[in-house]
């Protein structure tokens, strides 16, 4: 999940450099100088247009990263049911298919579909989504030009973020963070390579040649859809040779695949029976079902965070270029504690679904004793965890660093005046994370859709009444959390039992 947070901040820390870089690297002569001066003025018009599509792409992308955590969260279920299933076929004598494996099958065919409409919509209507945005669409806008180019140069990675999404859920479910952790480092360090050399362009060392690209924030672009699709290609190699995504789903090595078997799968017809392709059905559904819920959580709360960043815009491109450096900061270290949410979710989904399995026996009564211990345990790491994480945006704002200021004075002045706002709400942000992670687990995917919905309308009457870069963070910002919060933390006591009176649960983890 740290992956779109890491190479949205080292863009923008390249793109900060690129009103200097440009300066001095493309002008040799005066005349050269003083136009592109005029042109660039600063780094803060290619940090304005990296901030109107970063919301964008915020809001394209993270509302189908609801995907991870449900995919996580039933694949987590499945395993235990599996389990179950295994045994129950060993004394048999019979063989079962993995649910586990149909899940992880559904959510990628459903994963690229999604990135492939994603991809198609920004091609089409990008103009439109960067008006909404406040960037004007006047053709001789240079914000305009270089936001569209951006924008157009990172869409057709689309399908490969999704994938990301779902792929890193299947494992997530499956309790390895490990692997999604290398996978998101390669891809970080691939960009972080790739950037200066598709943006910049410089003498080398002995005077003979050229080192880069020069694309500009073209460049930043580029190199991020090519570490995406390269991140995505991975996984998709190794969930083979892990044989998630095959029916046999008994060894490491990658199944042949008949000409047979191609002409059922171009033909859509197969040997399955008519119960498995009942099964099959019925878990498609499923996944729509969180998934849609996922996505009008996701897709309310990016709405929020677009608000946002269209009221920054209209205040001025210094504004929105600290406002988007802040965000990149705020975003890097709020996604630093998914860790604990992350095993919170795993673990809850677990325990929520031997709760399920042992409803009505003598064996119920300690089964919920160990659920509201696990909720107990993760909310009270996630309030030490966001202590910390305070601690460390104030050691941050008091060292300076170079390597995250631009080197505008305004856009320098805007962001450390936001400093001590980022770091006052990373407490609420842990406590929110680990809370909603824990509703994941235990269902409740529309308790989260309708609680966010409605923060993030409050938030947007908060921002509209904003004046400032602060009164954005502290009054619209704070809502948002705080209204997600307040209903995650309900969800939270309705799994314990404390809400609502216990019932049959679905296989969704809803009382019926």
């Amino acid at each position: 999940m740290m992956t779109d947070p890491i190479l949205s901040m080292v863009d923008t820390l390249y793109v900060g450099q690129l009103g200097a870089t440009s300066t001095t690297m493309i002008s040799t002569t005066k005349t050269a100088v003083t136009a592109t001066a005029s042109s660039f003025r600063s780094s803060s018009i290619p940090l304005a247009a990296l901030g109107a599509c970063t919301s964008i792409f915020h809001l394209a992308f993270q509302c189908v990263k609801g995907t991870t955590a449900t995919t996580a969260s039933l694949i987590s279920g499945a395993s235990v049911r599996d389990g179950q299933t295994q045994q129950h076929s060993d004394e048999k004598g019979t063989t079962q298919h993995s649910e586990t494996t149909i899940i992880a099958q559904t959510s990628m065919q459903q994963a690229f579909i999604t990135g492939t409409a994603i991809a198609l919509f920004l091609l089409l209507f990008g103009p439109n989504c960067l008006n909404a945005m406040g960037v004007p669409t006047s053709s001789s806008s240079l914000l305009f030009s270089s936001a569209l180019t951006y924008l157009n140069h990172r869409a057709v990675a689309a399908p490969a973020v999704v994938l990301l999404t779902a792929s890193e859920g299947i494992y997530r479910g499956f309790g390895d963070l490990i692997t999604p952790w290398k996978v998101s480092a390669v891809i970080a360090g691939l960009n972080l390579i790739l950037d200066p050399f598709c943006m910049f362009r410089k003498q080398d060392s002995n005077g003979s040649g050229v080192i880069g690209l020069g694309m500009g924030i073209k460049g930043a672009a580029v190199a991020t859809s090519v570490s995406q699709v390269c991140g995505a290609l991975l996984y998709g190699t190794l969930l083979l040779r892990r044989g998630v995504l095959r029916s046999n789903h008994n060894g490491d090595s990658i199944p042949h695949i008949s000409w047979k078997q191609i002409k059922q799968i171009v033909t859509r017809k197969s040997n399955e029976s008519a119960e498995l392709k009942q099964k099959k059905k019925e878990i498609a559904a499923t996944i729509l079902r969180a998934n849609a819920a996922m996505i009008t959580k996701q897709g309310s709360l990016l709405l929020g965070w677009a608000y946002a960043t269209s009221r920054a815009t209209r205040m001025g491109h210094s504004i929105v270029a600290a406002h988007q450096m802040g965000l990149s900061i705020w975003m890097l270290f709020s996604y630093a504690l998914d860790g604990i949410s992350v095993a919170a979710q795993v673990l809850m989904a677990r325990e929520y679904e031997e709760l399920r399995m042992v409803e009505n026996t003598e064996k119920s009564a300690g089964q919920q004793k160990k659920v509201l211990s696990l909720s107990i345990y993760m909310m009270t790491a996630s309030l030490i965890q966001g202590l910390m994480m305070s601690a460390a945006i104030l050691l941050l704002y008091e060292l300076k660093p170079s390597f995250i200021l631009t080197n505008d004075p305004a856009v320098r002045n805007n962001l450390l005046k936001l400093f001590p706002h980022l770091s006052a709400q990373m407490t609420l942000v842990s406590a929110t994370l680990v809370a909603e992670a824990l509703t994941i687990g235990g269902g409740r995917f529309k308790w989260l859709a309708f609680g966010t919905a409605v923060s993030s309308l409050v938030a947007m009457v908060r921002l509209r009444m904003s004046n400032n870069l602060i009164e954005i963070w502290s009054g619209g910002i704070v809502s948002l959390f705080l209204g997600r919060f307040i209903t995650a933390l309900l969800a939270v006591f309705d799994i314990n039992g404390f809400v609502r009176k216990r019932k049959a649960l679905s296989v969704e983890g809803e009382a019926i």
